[in-house]
């Protein structure tokens, strides 16, 4: 999506391909991962953010997302207690035998 300077969005509102990138920190300087997609919702859109740990859903509201800096590349969450936990996407289980 082409952005429109002589529309520009309104402050704290960016285009998804500027997000996309993005590295992930939480307010206590933890690394989270990069944000990788966006799913866009009815009531808000969530990043998908690949870490160490797998990939993890954080939405993207005003309780959860603190700041976005682009200049820096980074996107500060503070995760409500257990989002990290609860959106971890597993990975697919392998199949196959043993031998």
């Amino acid at each position: 999506m082409k952005h429109n300077q002589d529309n520009p969005l309104p402050e704290g509102q960016f285009y998804h391909d500027q997000i996309i990138g993005l590295q992930v920190r939480t307010t206590r300087d933890e690394h989270i991962g990069e944000i990788t997609d966006i799913l866009t919702g009815k009531s808000n859109d969530n990043y998908i953010v690949k870490g160490a740990t797998g990939e993890i859903l954080i939405p993207a509201i005003e309780d959860v997302v603190q700041s976005i800096d682009l200049e820096q590349g980074i996107v500060i969450i503070e995760p409500m207690e257990g989002l990290l936990e609860l959106n971890k996407k597993k990975p697919p289980k392998l199949s196959g035998g043993t031998g």
